[in-house]
């Protein structure tokens, strides 16, 4: 989230001692944030009554009211609002307490670091703006439900099916809170899915283009964040084509005419369109937009050549014509792998770019990257650098930190010391 974004967001800080007060003002002030300011919870509470608040800073130990009630109340004042807590001894039940009732995102130890207040207000506003973005692509979710229903009425009963397994993922969604990057992620999985239902012949190629992508992009110099933008591209490189006739799905390219060509090159174009608006997915728009960009400058839509055509649309092209040309979306009929592979290596440098086409060939008989390896381990194990791979949890249910958390030197101090004043054992599962 860049700096200047942060004035926008309006902070609340509570705590009793006019000193720390003081300090939180001035410190959250230096980093862009408007700050309003309480001196316990009741006239806090007041205060949010009356003002909007993006987010609270709240001490524990306070004589009218304790961080762990007043953030209960909080909670049901203003929702929305990211909860930090504050702590300046160590008492390990009332912060799960606050954890639990108050849903903190975070608790932090006097005297704190700056640099990790501001991190903490930036994840937990930035989570919120993730919720937002959310609810934009559910509004897609129903418009692409509203167009397969009159695009082809003899799918309604599958667009029906489909439709309900959709509304329980988006359920499930609503109380998936600390994961929805993993859940945006299964969201367009399941729109391509649903798109996929009108694919034609290019049925199922998304997904192995997906696929092919996530195994072929790193070894290009990719991060993940481009590497993500890549997949959801791939994954929606069709979402252009539910305005298509069903007759021009069915058939392959070297069957159009002239006036068919033009009107399916322009599906990459209608799919910027429908992405574009959300941040989300915002660059997997503008992949998808140059996907019949050459790399000699004879492509559409804007004629871009060689590096001026983004890297993942250069791979997201391979990718996808390899499966397409497999599949008989090209050509006449489907190729064999031996002719596909001369064919992509006679077009590198007019219409493919010479190293994607090259790292998708010499992987692509490899098997996929294997999900992550989780680890049962007890609490004297625990490391500085461990992230958790499953929530962590006592035995009668309450939620003590989230999967993904990543563990320093105090939580996994707090976690053993929990584990023996409770006498109980805890189910502690890291990613290996």
């Amino acid at each position: 989230m860049p700096d200047q974004d942060l004035r926008q967001y309006r902070v609340l800080a509570v705590d009793d001692e006019p000193n720390i007060l003081s300090a939180l003002r001035r410190t959250l002030r230096a980093r862009g944030f408007d700050v309003l300011t309480a001196e316990d919870g009741p006239p806090a509470l007041e205060v949010l009554r009356r003002e909007p608040v993006d987010a609270i800073v709240s001490d524990m130990r306070m004589p009218l009211m304790n961080g762990a009630d007043f953030l209960r109340e909080a909670r049901s004042i203003a929702p929305g609002a990211v909860r930090i807590l504050l702590t300046g001894y160590s008492d390990m039940a009332s912060t799960v307490r606050a954890v639990n009732e108050g849903e903190v995102l975070r608790y932090l130890s006097k005297p704190w670091d700056d640099r990790e207040l501001e991190q903490a207000l930036r994840e937990g506003i930035g989570r919120r703006e993730l919720e937002r973005e959310r609810d934009s692509l559910l509004k897609l979710t129903q418009e692409l439900n509203r167009r397969l229903a009159s695009a082809n009425a003899t799918l309604e009963a599958r667009v029906t099916e489909r439709t309900a397994e959709l509304s329980r993922t988006l359920a499930e969604l609503e109380v998936a809170g600390s994961r929805l990057k993993s859940d945006l992620v299964g969201t367009v999985r399941l729109l391509s899915s649903l798109i996929e239902s009108r694919s034609g012949l290019a049925a199922g190629c998304p997904r192995r283009v997906a696929r092919r992508v996530r195994a072929v992009g790193p070894l290009l110099g990719m991060d993940p964040d481009a590497l993500a933008d890549v997949i959801f591209a791939a994954l929606l490189q069709d979402i252009g084509k539910l305005g298509l006739p069903d007759d021009l799905l069915r058939r392959p390219v070297a069957a159009f005419d002239d006036a068919e060509r033009v009107q399916y090159r322009m599906h990459p174009q209608r799919g910027e369109a429908h992405l574009i608006a959300l941040p989300s997915l915002a660059n997997a728009g503008r992949i998808l937009r140059h996907l019949y960009e050459n790399v000699d400058g004879s492509g559409a839509p804007d004629g871009l050549a060689g590096a001026d055509i983004p890297l993942g649309a250069r791979l997201l092209r391979v990718a996808t014509d390899l499966e397409h040309l497999l599949a008989g979306v090209i050509e006449h009929r489907p190729l064999s792998v031996a002719e596909a592979f001369d064919l992509l290596r006679r077009r590198r440098g007019t219409l493919y770019d010479e190293a994607c086409a090259d790292a998708v060939l010499r992987h692509a008989n490899q098997p996929l990257e294997a999900a992550p390896r989780k680890l049962l381990v007890s609490s004297a194990d625990l490391r500085p650098g461990m992230r958790l791979a499953e929530d962590l949890v006592t035995g009668s249910g309450t939620l003590l930190l989230s999967q993904d958390h990543l563990l320093d030197e105090e939580i996994c101090a707090q976690i053993r010391r929990f584990e023996a004043s409770g006498d109980e054992f805890l189910w502690i599962w890291v990613f290996a």
